[in-house]
């Protein structure tokens, strides 16, 4: 007898294209349930890392992590900050041959975010910053205004002492980002007595450059407070009673103390070279 098909059956079966459809619904809901507990976890792990990396309130935040590609931040997670941030500040270097300023900003704060007691980055990433990035816009031929070319040069300015302030913030024991501040508030901003100041701060750690307390002195000059100045040379002078230390420059600082106190009208007897 020739055999008979079966007749299809209907409603769910493994065979059925509808029973299928729910199958593949049903693994793809398991496999979004379980993307979020991993998901969960990983969040929690990035937070996590964010605390450990704090340095004086510099936290790898969800804003910087967003920055990272998945391979940078599993790197980052695993330990491996100080390559990731050399990456980041190579990549840097080639922004600033192609003149991307908001992209040199960006991969600064990366690379300052990543490794934030690097005295190096904060210093360099200020320096292209407030130097080049602002040179380069005052000097951009292709805006017209002398005016807007200024004020996007002082923008730049701006963001590299900014850059340098947050990195004595997270270096509080280094000098040199405190004579660096000075230097550009001496130098790009013409405020000379907040570089005095700068460099007066610079001065208050150990193994800094003696030669700033000179600066500090002509800078209180340059500022206009030609008393602070009397008064700066004035200490520094009686500081110490061998003046025979050329590499000290007591020369320059006597004659600074002798012609501060010709225009102050200092009194003979307060002087300490009296008029002959």
């Amino acid at each position: 007898m020739p055999s008979v098909a079966p007749e299809p059956r209907h409603g769910w079966s493994p065979s059925s294209t509808a029973f299928r459809w729910s199958r593949t619904t049903l693994i793809a809901l398991l496999l979004l349930l379980g993307w979020g507990a991993v998901k969960v976890r990983w969040e929690e792990r990035i937070d996590r890392a964010g605390e450990a990396l704090q340095y004086h309130g510099l936290t790898l935040t969800r804003s910087v992590t967003d920055q990272l590609s998945q391979g940078a931040l599993l790197a980052v997670l695993g330990g491996l900050r100080a390559v990731v941030a050399n990456y980041f500040w190579i990549q840097m270097e080639t922004a600033f041959e192609n003149q991307q300023w908001y992209k040199v900003k960006s991969l600064v704060e990366l690379s300052t975010t990543l490794q934030p007691r690097s005295v190096l980055f904060w210093d360099m990433g200020s320096w292209e910053l407030a130097w080049n990035a602002s040179v380069s816009k005052l000097e951009n031929i292709e805006v017209k205004s002398a005016a807007q070319r200024t004020l996007d040069s002082r923008f730049w300015i701006e963001e590299g002492r900014k850059l340098l302030q947050r990195g004595i913030e997270n270096n509080p024991d280094s000098y040199e980002l405190w004579y660096k501040l000075g230097f550009l508030e001496e130098q790009r901003r013409q405020d000379y007595l907040a570089a005095a100041h700068d460099y007066a701060e610079a001065l208050k750690h150990p193994h800094t450059l003696t030669y700033l307390e000179r600066f500090v002195g002509y800078d209180l000059e340059r500022g206009g407070d030609l008393q602070g100045a009397y008064q700066w040379w004035r200490q520094l002078w009686l500081s110490t009673t061998d003046h025979t230390q050329r590499s000290l420059a007591w020369d320059k600082v006597e004659k600074r103390i002798r012609d501060l106190e010709a225009k102050l009208n200092i009194p003979q007897d307060q002087r300490i070279f009296p008029s002959k």
